[in-house]
């Protein structure tokens, strides 16, 4: 791949074909045809390599140049032909879209896994601006300047429930048990739970490895109890509530609940 030269300006001497100056024909120089982007230009040097002409023609034409087909060590010769592509550079701006954010904000009036919108969301815009480089007319860059956001983006606010909250109670656990029910005066019972509390509605008997006892849970339909007491049935994802009466107990029958252990 010939290493690419860089000039900064030109200046050409274009020699009419019968020409009898002096210098057409100085064994000191060379005629030199540079293809100038497809423009044939013949120009005379006294410069012995293509970097030592081109550092020469630098100095008075606008135009960046690059040398496609030699290298700034190759010795010039007469009628040689140096092809070079200008190099120019534009600035483009364009405009993007900037994506608003949706922020969630917890509200302790709204239920669990409830939400509203309380503001809508608005996409604001931003100017970016890029360097396009070109050889000839090929664009071989795109190089990156700056973005200035022209509008902010309006954020998106939705309001959520709290997380792990059942009728205004936060939770740690929540598991499915089959809830059944009984009475302090069942048979097999002495009123006093397995941890010492005398048992009565707000008391539930689990199993402790499943809820530990001393737990407060929340059940739906029964409201907030303590675990404070077992039962021989009571194993796994079984629980027994406790009521006031033998016809609370058959009201309750048998539930398949989601047991709630509070924080």
């Amino acid at each position: 791949m010939k290493k690419h030269l860089r000039v900064f300006a030109i200046v050409v001497s274009i020699l009419a074909i019968g020409c009898g100056t002096a210098s057409a024909y100085d064994k000191n120089t060379q005629s030199v045809l540079l293809d100038m982007d497809g423009v044939p230009r013949m120009v005379t040097t006294d410069k012995t390599t293509v970097g030592e002409l081109m550092a020469d023609l630098a100095e008075n034409v606008e135009t960046e140049y690059i040398v496609t087909n030699a290298e700034e060590s190759d010795v010039l010769v007469d009628d040689m032909e140096l092809t070079l592509t200008s190099v120019t550079e534009k600035t483009v701006s364009t405009t993007k879209t900037v994506p608003y954010e949706t922020v969630e904000r917890t509200n302790n009036d709204l239920k669990s896994g409830e939400s509203r919108v309380v503001q809508e969301g608005v996409n604001g815009t931003a100017t970016v601006i890029n360097k396009e480089i070109y050889h000839g007319t090929e664009l071989v860059e795109t190089v990156f300047v700056e973005e200035k956001v022209v509008t902010e983006p309006v954020d998106k606010i939705v309001e959520v429930g709290p997380e792990n909250v059942i009728a205004g109670y936060t939770y740690s656990k929540a598991i499915n048990v089959k809830a059944t029910a009984y009475t302090p005066y069942d048979a097999g019972c002495t009123g006093v739970t397995a941890t010492g509390m005398k048992a009565g509605r707000g008391v539930v008997a689990v199993d402790p490895k499943v809820i530990p006892l001393g737990s407060k849970v929340y059940v739906p339909g029964y409201g907030v109890a303590i675990a404070a007491d077992t039962g021989g049935a009571i194993k796994g994802g079984r629980l027994d509530v406790c009521v006031d009466s033998v016809s609370e107990a058959y009201s309750w029958g048998v539930r398949n609940v989601t047991v709630y252990v509070l924080e």
